[in-house]
């Protein structure tokens, strides 16, 4: 029952949101973007600005980009993770359409009617949901190719199979769905008669495992002889059929939800699905069935080559190819130089409109790499036509700076979305809410806020936006720790946690020198032989700080069989990144923070370096070893569905939907149970003392509220009890400005209806 992160694929697959249910990936696993000023290449940008020249030959044309690089992961940005680009996300969302749910100027999920005809939605006796769902005919690709069910719903069923595994995809897409289980355990025609061995159900995923919970079952096993075998074997259920999935005429379909995954608060979006070309995700000349008990898949989909699917490298293959399969939105990708990053779209002339019946009006949009540091040159000679999303206090102010009203124009809003300090909480000093408690208080944030924003932002005590609803109704009665700069608020909360010790187990002593210039903690048995949220050795015996570059390393030392930790923080920021200058001056380098008793180490390098040592993803970067406890960066919503269930679960097999890496210890004393009785926030409260930790909360959410008064209590007991842990520090939730050349009309973009949504509906003048 583990959670994808789809949302921040912007509606890429969003069945497979559905079928997780929910998370801070259909609402936010935040997107892990930069704070305007990622991997930037000053030395070789400048070249590109003799583009202005097409633009003025080419007048119904637009030039949109971003900081970020395109990396030509347009078809499924991030490959079912939450590590897709900013920019391979806009490309996206330009050329995949029809949703039969989309997200509107402010972020709710409503029904597409150009694509749906009907729809109606049935809570069953059994305790299921059922979405029945008809498209309307005459949807095309923009090939002419008719978009049927079947383009609905193979790309689920790929997804929830072994076959997408070996793709090196989740295979979690359709885990809300009656039926995933047995689905996702098929592992095709010749393993059919294996089907009544308990051993196959662990075959395809650990992530069944919780799921089942059927291992005491193993037990009466052993005692009783044959028996019992047959009692495991729902357990073990593999079945080619995926009964959740029906395909009831060639544009009608139906969805049923498990009743562990309703009632859900927001399961309206469980109907949110887009069609995809046949092959893209399932491999050339497959096929989608349905014989009355659920859909499946042609038996060439489990085709084998040893031990490896042959569909899988082909799958794989797809996800970077832009040619051989057609578009459903609005735009196609006509040309993509991996070299130059730069992406070129034309019009789909197949695409008949979005939610509203919006269809472009642009012909072509070229993308392109923006460099943060002349991004503003960029804009005046026509390299670029519209820079989005500008923040920083200068940067806001030179960017005003060109807006005349008649060569260039501008739009802002409130962000949804803040800049932060994030934290990894499972291993190190920042595994101990104290440190991070700490940190907050040695940093002045109103100051810091108006020195990055200029004024053009506030500063925020938890995950959320000020215009967020929620946040409306609570704000005058929510109880959150004020974490204004105070370093004697800083000494107290870490004597309190136990970090009063030097190098040689003595009381530290501020001012000392080298490497008693920091506090030390004692460990517990247990922190010293803490586990990361992967499962493996933390590592907390052998800890040590890097990047010493005054020689001076600290290091976790052993005296008399115990360990003291040393209060020394290994941070990466990205570069160049005024924040991250920032941050060093302010924070880092600060003479308060030295008094306190703490260090931080800083190592500087790329985003995706950064990006990879949070997801700890050697592909992006990462060495094999936590290293860094603390990063910053910059997160956003991207709707108005607010689900962070299954971010804070204390199981491996849900790690990777972990940013923070952080479990609660009130959830060790009091676990949410999905299956368990759902209920009301006060009975919670009452049950658990007062102690309702995160990953319960998180739930309780979205699971057990009914109404929206229900849910906002909820919400705001979640917040309460973050801003106790601070796994995040909030630095600014800012304004954003977009400025852009005013021969563009009608461009009005929003927190929750980015550039790349909004240019939809722009159109050049004279056009």
């Amino acid at each position: 029952m583990k959670k994808l992160i789809c949302l921040l694929l912007a509606l890429v697959m969003v069945l497979s949101l559905a079928a997780c249910g929910g998370g801070s990936e259909p609402v936010t696993e935040p997107e892990t973007e930069p704070e305007t000023e990622p991997e930037a290449e000053p030395a070789t940008e400048p070249e590109t600005e003799p583009e202005a020249e097409p633009a003025a030959e080419v007048t119904n044309q637009v030039i949109l980009g971003s900081t970020t690089d395109l990396s030509g992961d347009f078809r499924y940005p991030g490959w079912g993770g939450s590590s897709a680009g900013a920019a391979d996300i806009d490309i996206n969302n330009l050329t995949v359409g029809y949703s039969t749910m989309e997200t509107n100027q402010g972020g709710a999920y409503v029904w597409n009617e150009t694509a749906v005809q009907e729809h109606t939605e049935t809570e069953n006796e059994d305790g299921t949901y059922t979405i029945h769902i008809q498209i309307k005919e005459g949807l095309t690709f923009s090939d002419g190719t008719p978009i049927t069910a079947q383009n609905y719903l193979a790309p689920t069923l790929a997804m929830a199979s072994p076959v997408a595994i070996g793709a090196g995809l989740p295979g979690t897409a359709g885990q809300s769905l009656v039926g995933y289980d047995a689905f996702h355990a098929y592992t095709g025609p010749d393993a059919a008669a294996e089907t009544e061995e308990p051993a196959e159900a662990e075959e395809p995923a650990e992530a069944e495992e919780p799921a089942e919970a059927e291992e005491p079952a193993e037990g009466e096993e052993a005692a009783e002889g044959e028996e019992p075998a047959e009692e495991a074997a729902p357990a073990a259920e593999v079945s080619k059929v995926f009964s959740g999935i029906r395909m009831l005429d060639d544009y009608t379909f139906e969805l049923t939800v498990s009743p562990d995954y309703y009632p859900y608060y927001f399961a309206y979006t469980y109907g949110a699905i887009s069609p995809y070309p046949m092959g893209l995700m399932t491999g050339s000349d497959v096929t989608v069935m349905d014989d009355g008990e659920g859909c499946y898949l042609s038996d060439n989909f489990y085709e084998k080559n040893g031990e490896d699917y042959v569909k899988a490298a082909e799958i794989e293959a797809n996800r970077y190819d832009i040619t051989t399969y057609p578009y459903s939105g609005a735009y196609v990708i006509s040309e993509w130089d991996e070299g130059t990053k730069q992406a070129t779209l034309t019009l789909n002339p197949e695409y008949q409109g979005n939610f509203e019946g919006q269809k472009p009006s642009i012909e072509t949009i070229i993308y392109v790499k923006i460099v943060e540091e002349t991004q503003l040159d960029q804009l005046k000679s026509g390299a670029v036509d519209v820079l989005s999303d500008i923040t920083g206090g200068e940067l806001t102010k030179s960017a005003l700076e060109v807006v005349d009203g008649e060569n260039f124009a501008e739009t802002h809003y409130q962000r949804a979305g803040y800049g932060k300090i994030q934290f990894d909480c499972d291993f190190g000093p920042t595994m101990f809410p104290e440190v991070r408690q700490a940190i907050a208080y040695l940093l002045d944030r109103a100051a810091f806020c108006q020195a990055f924003t200029g004024g053009y932002g506030v500063v925020v005590d938890g995950p959320y936006s000020p215009d967020f609803d929620m946040w409306q109704a609570v704000r005058d009665d929510i109880e959150l720790i004020d974490y204004s700069y105070s370093p004697a608020n800083a000494v107290k909360v870490l004597e309190d946690g136990g970090w009063i010790y030097n190098s040689k187990g003595e009381p530290f002593e501020a001012g000392a020198e080298g490497v008693d210039a920091v506090r030390y903690k004692k460990l517990t048995e247990e922190e010293a032989n803490a586990l990361d949220i992967y499962g493996n050795d933390a590592g907390n015996k052998e800890y040590a700080s890097v990047a010493n570059t005054d020689g001076v390393e600290y290091k976790t030392v052993e005296i008399n069989g115990e360990y003291y930790m040393p209060l020394a923080i290994n941070w990466f920021g990205s570069q160049p990144n005024t924040v991250t200058d920032l941050l060093s001056t302010t924070l880092a380098n600060s003479s308060d923070l030295a008094e306190t008793g703490m260090v931080i180490r800083s190592t500087t390098g790329d985003f995706t370096t950064l990006t990879g040592n949070i997801y700890r993803d050697a592909s992006m970067g990462y060495l094999g070893t936590p290293t860094y406890g603390m990063y910053n960066l910059a997160t956003g919503w991207n709707s108005a569905v607010y689900d962070y269930a299954y971010n804070w679960m204390d199981d491996v097999a849900y790690a990777d939907y972990s940013v923070n890496k952080l479990v609660d210890p009130y959830d060790k004393d009091f676990p949410y149970d999905l299956s368990a009785e759902k209920l009301s926030l006060e009975d919670a409260m009452a049950a658990s003392d007062g102690k309702l930790g995160m990953d319960y909360l998180s739930f309780g959410m979205v699971y057990n509220a009914q109404t929206e008064d229900e849910y906002n209590a909820w919400w705001e007991a979640y917040i309460e009890r973050w801003n106790q842990l601070m796994p995040d520090i909030p630095l600014y939730s800012n304004y954003y400005y977009d400025v852009y050349n005013a021969k563009i009309e009608n461009f009005n973009p929003s927190p929750f209806f980015g550039a790349a949504s909004a240019i939809v509906y722009a159109n050049v003048k004279g056009f």
